[in-house]
């Protein structure tokens, strides 16, 4: 086997959820492996790390050092992917991986995800507060802490369905998680009332919209640099509530829908993120953009290709803008 020298490649330091990172999923390995391919491809070497090991110092003058795993780092050959993950078991892990990310940025590397566009990944009723420039209706949604909940919460909920013209019946989802996990489907205030019982034992906070029925398609957009770039189409099949391929669901590359290229481009260049996909839903002829997915995938080949030839864009970007700083 030929070994490649890469020691003078820039690194691309990818800050996993502890677990990812000390036990990787078997099932990632595939997935990984094209990702390291595709570094390598734009030039880079792509190492998987958590936030515990990272140390960040500061000087009297207000300088600052990064190191990793012991190895001081430069911000003109390194850089950090901080995409926030919001798994069940990484919510503990929260404050640690934000606060990481943002003294990263202050010490002057570059990023490829901002503190307050992790918060708002893959979170339906804060993407619908943005005023991203979308063509399309909004799902209406109601967003709901559940620690302590007991019947006043299940008035207030109700009340504000009301008011966003919210009937039953509803999907009821946890608000940060993935992958299609957790979705239910409640027709009655009985079982919405169960539903957030449930939620409130592990202190979920949920998000509840309506039930679009077993027609709806999920039609993932990646966008590259703020344009479209490929689609991928997401349909329920069986008795599965969501059309991930997790919960079963189909899923395969399709042609771009004219109706979701106008507005996917306008949220991709609101963010003005290298990657970035926008998620849209068509049910009764009815189109709704549903979220923003910052590290979303099952990505391709071709797509992993300009994703990370994109990230090395941005980065050289930034240290030509970084030099021109220190010169004058």
């Amino acid at each position: 086997m030929t070994t490649v020298d890469d020691s003078d490649a820039i690194t691309m330091f990818w800050i996993r959820s502890e677990r990812a990172s000390k036990s990787p999923n078997p099932y990632d390995a595939p997935i990984n492996t094209g990702y390291d391919e595709a570094a390598h491809a734009a030039g880079m070497r792509l190492t998987r790390i958590s936030v515990d090991d990272v140390v960040v110092g500061t000087t009297e003058d207000a300088g600052a050092s990064v190191r990793v795993r012991g190895a001081l780092v430069a911000p003109d050959r390194a850089f950090f992917h901080t995409k926030l993950v919001t798994w069940p078991v990484d919510r503990y892990d929260y404050w640690r991986h934000l606060t990481t990310y943002a003294a990263l940025s202050a010490a002057g590397f570059f990023t490829t995800v901002p503190v307050g566009l992790s918060l708002i990944n893959n979170e339906k009723t804060l993407t619908a507060l943005q005023r991203f420039g979308s063509e399309v209706s909004r799902l209406p949604s109601v967003r709901l802490c559940t620690r302590g909940y007991d019947r006043d919460h299940l008035g207030w909920c109700t009340a504000s369905m009301r008011a966003s013209d919210i009937d039953f019946p509803v999907v009821v989802k946890p608000a940060s998680w993935g992958g299609g996990n957790g979705v239910f489907v409640a027709s009655t205030i009985g079982e919405l009332d169960a539903v957030l019982t449930w939620a409130a034992a592990t202190e979920l906070t949920v998000v509840i919209q309506p039930w679009l029925g077993r027609d709806v398609v999920d039609y993932r957009v990646h966008c590259l640099d703020g344009e479209p770039h490929s689609v991928l189409t997401r349909a329920l099949r069986g008795d599965a509530l969501a059309g991930n391929l997790a919960q079963g669901g189909t899923a395969e590359w399709t042609g771009m829908p004219d109706a979701v290229i106008a507005p996917a481009r306008a949220v991709a260049r609101e963010i003005g993120l290298p990657y970035l996909c926008v998620d849209f839903l068509r049910a009764g002829g009815r189109w709704w953009f549903s979220e923003i997915e910052v590290d979303g995938g099952p990505p391709d080949p071709d797509v992993n290709k300009v994703r990370f030839g994109s990230y090395r864009s941005r980065f050289d970007t930034f240290v030509s803008e970084l030099r021109v700083g220190s010169a004058t």
